[in-house]
């Protein structure tokens, strides 16, 4: 599992997370949401050991986070940030290959190669395989992004070894189809042995993937539970200033946010 206890980070005056729990699972997808500098991204980056802890400690696999190598964990995790940047001309197909470097001691490139088709396959980038990066729409290379995180994780996965994905904001560029079928591709993963931590925005999106959400409220854990347990009238109101409740998942229609139109 990927454990972390009572983080605590501050930039200058400012409290970025304030005692932290959080706990993510291998095979379960968990959603961290909540309004505009919650704490969300702070956290996943926490996560990942790219931010200064004031207090606190994270582990993975029962280890605690600074003891792993970067070659380690490059195998048993993969990062995908809100910001990337890019500037060289590769194509497609050299940007989602550059995970092979975390693996190639471990796997042919025959292997390596196949693990790179099927995670653009999955995020249905193989048709622009080799168009430049750099000329690609902001969803086309978003996808592309997670394409390369995608491969990352998955030759580990395949020898039976825990790995976790954090994803932040994975759907913020796509449209709707394109945001139900990454969030498709994090359910597939997790039922493939992954733990799945994912920063989202869109509630009903969250509430139709999630295992567990974690909400956040100025770097605090609101609450935690089932979609059901967290996006409640009263926390929805308290948190976000919305009249909302959830939706449950009725006749094959997904779970959704209600929004009361009439409210003041």
């Amino acid at each position: 599992m990927l454990l972390a206890n009572n983080l605590t980070a501050k930039i200058g005056n400012k409290t970025l997370l304030d005692n932290v729990d959080f706990i993510a699972n291998s095979y379960e997808v968990v959603v961290i949401i909540g309004p505009n500098g919650a704490g969300k991204s702070s956290l996943l980056k926490a996560l990942c050991g790219d931010i200064e802890l004031s207090a606190g400690t994270v582990t993975i696999n029962q280890q605690n986070l600074a003891d792993y190598s970067i070659a380690e964990l490059a195998q048993l995790r993969a990062v995908l940030t809100q910001n990337y940047d890019l500037d060289f001309p590769f194509t497609v197909n050299e940007v989602v290959d550059m995970a092979h470097v975390a693996h190639q001691e471990q796997f042919s490139s025959t292997a390596l190669k196949r693990f790179s088709k099927n995670a653009m396959q999955a995020l249905g980038v193989t048709h622009l395989a080799q168009q430049c990066f750099t000329q690609l729409s902001g969803g086309e290379k978003q996808r592309a992004q997670l394409a390369r995180v995608l491969f990352q994780l998955q030759p580990s996965l395949a020898k039976k070894r825990t790995g976790y994905l954090l994803i932040d904001e994975p759907t913020s560029s796509l449209d709707l189809y394109h945001q139900y079928e990454v969030m498709t591709q994090a359910r597939t993963i997790a039922k493939q042995g992954a733990g799945v931590i994912a920063v989202v925005h869109d509630l009903s999106l969250a509430a139709s993937f999630a295992d567990r959400l974690y909400m956040m409220e100025q770097g605090k854990v609101v609450v935690c539970g089932t979609p059901e347990q967290v996006l409640t009238q009263t926390r929805l109101g308290q948190v976000y200033k919305i009249n909302a409740k959830l939706q449950a998942d009725l006749d094959g229609v997904l779970p959704h946010i209600l929004i009361n139109k009439e409210a003041s």
